[in-house]
């Protein structure tokens, strides 16, 4: 790419504290793309899942607020989070609508100073990359094909439900299309939209952790060498059962658990530092990558 794209940029709140290595992956990634991402100023939380089950209209508000930041730069709004992605695209769809509800919203934002009547388009990460820097330019970026590597693509439950404008619903295949262009082989298995457990995590953390354990079991009886995820929170879920159960301790026969970020900048020969691998929870991670990394390469070089 000969100039600089730019796109506005909102990162959700897991960016900032438990899924930094998805940012920092994310940034260094465009860098090699000659993409700059612009962070929307002064966003805020999305209102997601825990602050929706207790006021809707607060919910709502939130996620047209930033809405409402966005839509004088003419920018479209492109963030990594699925969750993020469904509460703003949900607003959007819910203050077209007219009625009580909108006006309560609009009267909240006019307390700020601030209106919004509709227009910012909200795209979520995994379609930027496949509509807008497209698969043949991720394959042009390639450096260090993964080739031989089995990667599991794990959608969550968010990212094709309940709206899907960009994918299949039922059986979507963006994430296959990314694994298959870093040179890695796309594993397949059946559970690939079900959910991780979510914020069950914390408040039921058996049911939570059952879910995610689940997914895991089928993830392994595929084959898989590794997960890759679009989701901060599947990542960090799929991770955490794992960091937590002694049937796979902290590392060792762990499964590796990426964000679509790492992944791709694995193919570009990123450094394993600039993609956060350091931040991921089990350390035995970044060994299994390069001991399998190794042997494809002994493999291909005998």
């Amino acid at each position: 790419m000969n100039c600089v794209m730019k796109y506005l940029y909102y990162p959700g709140c897991s960016q900032k504290g438990t899924s930094r290595s998805y940012e920092e992956s994310l940034f260094a990634v465009l860098s090699k793309l000659d993409i700059e991402f612009e962070e929307l100023d002064d966003w805020n939380c999305c209102g997601t899942t825990t602050v929706i089950s207790v006021n809707k209209v607060l919910s709502l508000t939130l996620a047209a607020r930033n809405l409402a930041l966005a839509r004088p730069t003419g920018l479209p709004l492109i963030t990594p989070c699925p969750s993020c992605w469904l509460s703003l695209t949900k607003a959007n769809m819910v203050l077209s609508e007219g009625g009580t509800l909108p006006e309560k919203v609009a009267a909240a934002l006019a307390a700020g100073g601030l209106t919004y009547d509709g227009g910012t388009v909200v795209r979520h990460l995994l379609e930027f990359f496949v509509n807008e820097v497209g698969i043949r330019g991720i394959e042009e970026s390639v450096k260090a094909h993964l080739t031989g590597l089995r990667v599991a693509p794990y959608y969550g439950c968010q990212l094709v439900r309940p709206y899907a404008p960009y994918d299949d619903g039922y059986d979507p295949q963006n994430l296959e299309k990314v694994i298959e262009a870093t040179g890695a082989e796309p594993a397949a298995f059946e559970v690939k939209t079900a959910c991780c457990g979510g914020t069950m995590m914390t408040t039921r953390r058996d049911v939570g952790g059952g879910m995610s354990m689940k997914i895991l079991r089928n993830i392994r009886e595929a084959g898989a060498d590794l997960v890759v995820t679009a989701c901060p929170l599947c990542q960090l879920n799929l991770e955490l059962v794992q960091y937590r159960e002694n049937s796979w301790p902290r590392g060792g026969d762990a499964l590796p658990i990426l964000n679509i970020t790492q992944l791709i900048g694995l193919a570009m020969g990123i450094s394993r530092k600039e993609l956060g691998f350091s931040r991921l929870l089990l350390p035995g991670v970044e060994r299994s990558i390069i001991g399998k990394q190794q042997q494809m390469a002994e493999a291909v070089g005998g």
